[in-house]
């Protein structure tokens, strides 16, 4: 019989020992779940933020600042979103699927096994936007940082949390992939129907549409709000799911 790798035994001892658990192990801890969890994030987040870089090289980009910036919004409200909707949408399931001793091991419930990944994600995605916003911001275009990274991270969350809810709801990963995609794609390719039918609070990327349309969105703050929102509630209820069918791995 196989054991469980040192990386999952090592979760498995801080898990059992909290209290007496150093601040370097606890980091070292949460790096072990992230990589375990979304092995490819480790090379595709800073893959996806160098090649936000390939922006300050263009030479066929406006010198307009309303062009820098709907060339920066589809960095930030409709990739990066895409990118970490994929990443996460196997946090669990994926493991499941494949009856892996990394998931086996943690001695964790999957509700708490769930969110602290899902956190940690959230967290290490963020520094990566972070990174390419500062670059952007002294090497091509003053940005609002606080309003770049609501406007991203509340695409986001939106996106995590319908995505994540579909695939907990039918147990099927793909199906969640599925509407994730269906629905960036919609309010992608067919932009203004979209923003018709989903109003402008639930349309996803509302910057980009309003710079490549050349109109002034009303609302903007609350439309970041709803989806942050709305991802959030997802979220919740895809904690309840899995506590509802709770079980422990031992």
């Amino acid at each position: 019989m196989n054991s469980a790798s040192p990386d999952v035994q090592f979760s498995a001892k801080i898990m059992m020992n909290r209290p007496a658990v150093s601040l370097r192990d606890r980091l070292k801890f949460l790096w072990i779940e992230f990589k375990i969890s979304s092995p490819s994030a480790i090379w595709l987040l800073p893959l996806l933020t160098a090649g936000g870089m390939l922006l300050l090289l263009s030479d066929n980009i406006s010198t307009e600042p309303a062009e820098k910036l709907f060339q920066i919004s589809i960095v930030i409200e409709i990739i990066f979103p895409l990118v970490i909707m994929f990443v996460a949408n196997g946090l669990i399931l994926r493991e499941q699927e494949e009856n892996q001793l990394d998931l086996l091991g943690t001695r964790s419930s999957l509700a708490v096994l769930y969110m602290r990944r899902l956190v940690v994600l959230l967290i290490v995605g963020t520094v990566w936007l972070c990174i390419l916003l500062l670059i952007y911001h002294f090497f091509y275009l003053p940005l609002s940082l606080g309003m770049m990274i609501l406007t991203s991270l509340s695409t986001t969350l939106a996106l995590v949390g319908i995505s994540n809810f579909v695939s907990l709801l039918l147990k099927e990963i793909n199906a969640g992939y599925l509407i994730g995609t269906l629905w960036w794609a919609f309010c992608l390719i067919s932009h203004r129907n979209a923003y018709v039918i989903l109003g402008p609070r639930f349309y996803l990327f509302c910057l980009w549409f309003s710079l490549r349309e050349d109109i002034e969105i009303e609302n903007f703050i609350l439309n970041k709000l709803a989806l942050g929102g709305i991802g959030l509630v997802f979220i919740v209820v895809s904690v309840l799911l899995l506590r509802s069918r709770e079980r422990y791995f031992l």
